[in-house]
């Protein structure tokens, strides 16, 4: 027993960490009545297909721990919120989930889709480019060609107000880019 490592686990509180990551998630979700009885990950639909372990991201955010952040499968929430429907102490899972990718947005951790969904959203005014087929579909089923949204009022030229909403709502910070991306730019 002459290597034998000493292991101990530090448990973290929220006092270790800023009010503020934990504001708005306690406001909005309920999230100090869990009991990890696991009812969110079992009713989970994405979770049978896809890494989304709803419990285990919830733990995290109890534990105060921040890799949470990082975490790719947060991204991974399709906001169904059956989770929430089926806990047994109104914890709502799914609103804890938005509000951690609010913070890993801030972070510059966001998912290409969804930062691609954010690219329509600034550029188009609509989260699904409107093109030459889907205007002739509208039309066809007695729609106007142009849904009521930000892309209508862009095309019509009365964007001043948009300009301003844009400012703040597509804040979003640069891409970071991986090792692998930074090594295929330098060999171009």
């Amino acid at each position: 027993m002459s290597d034998t490592k000493e292991y101990h686990r530090e448990f973290k509180t929220d006092k270790d960490f800023d009010k503020g990551y934990f504001k708005n998630i306690e406001r909005k979700s309920n999230i100090w009545q869990c009991i990890q009885c696991g009812s969110c990950t079992a009713s989970c639909e994405s979770g049978r297909w896809t890494a989304l372990k709803t419990r285990m991201i919830i733990r995290k955010v109890v534990l105060g721990d921040l890799s949470v952040l990082s975490d790719p499968d947060i991204w991974l929430c399709t906001t169904c919120y059956q989770c929430y429907e089926r806990c047994p102490r109104d914890v709502r899972p799914t609103d804890v989930i938005m509000e951690l990718r609010n913070y890993a947005t801030k972070l510059g951790n966001i998912s290409p889709n969804h930062r691609a969904v954010v690219g329509y959203l600034t550029n188009y005014g609509h989260a699904v480019p409107i093109n030459d087929e889907i205007r002739q579909r509208r039309v066809e089923l007695g729609l106007d060609e142009l849904p009521p949204t930000a892309f209508k009022f862009k095309q019509e030229g009365d964007d001043k107000d948009l300009k301003k909403f844009e400012e703040h709502l597509f804040d979003l910070p640069p891409v970071k880019e991986s090792k692998e991306e930074k090594k295929k730019e330098e060999e171009k």
